[in-house]
């Protein structure tokens, strides 16, 4: 399968889409970058589908033109996960902040700092919502009603293949690759 550059196309989700689906009315949105978007993008929806679904949602998306299974997929699913997985992507800057002279703990005069155990705890959780919508996702892709509208998904068994060359993990002198 060729691998089409989608990254010049809009994200899957807005930023306004984030804000509005995490309550988040109060943060900085600034924070919400492109490429944090893209990173939960790749990283959580783009392995889960496969790339050629991956690739046709991104295109379908940017030309305003869904199909009616994919807009229902996006509407109903796959931008609260989205939005959960870019959260927990976030998580770690919004807690830090990197700079010129190190990396700083964002905290103003009228707060407190969580512990790191709290702040993992955060994270965790965070986590577990987004897998749990986007296992919601999946089974209704996979659901027997719907699958043949998704003719481009590849499940988990039938993943694209990694830089490898296969779906599994490979350790060479001590480092794994994935």
């Amino acid at each position: 399968m060729p691998y089409n550059n989608v990254n010049n196309l809009n994200t899957l989700v807005s930023k306004a889409q984030i804000i509005a689906t995490l309550n988040t009315a109060n943060f900085d949105g600034g924070l919400i970058t492109t490429d944090i978007i893209k990173i939960a993008e790749i990283t959580h929806i783009e392995k889960t589908i496969g790339r050629a679904y991956y690739e046709e949602l991104v295109i379908q998306n940017s030309a305003s033109s869904l199909t009616a299974a994919n807009t229902t997929l996006m509407n109903d699913y796959l931008i609260r996960t989205l939005c959960w997985f870019v959260k927990f992507e976030m998580l770690n800057d919004i807690q830090y902040q990197t700079t010129g002279t190190g990396v700083m703990q964002n905290i103003d005069d009228f707060s407190t700092a969580v512990s790191p155990k709290q702040f993992d705890l955060i994270k965790q959780d965070c986590f577990r919502k987004a897998t749990l919508f986007l296992q919601d996702m999946l089974d209704f892709m996979t659901d027997d009603n719907n699958l043949s509208d998704y003719p481009t998904y590849k499940n988990s068994v039938d993943k694209d293949e990694d830089a490898m060359g296969d779906v599994t993990a490979n350790k060479m002198g001590g480092i794994i690759f994935y």
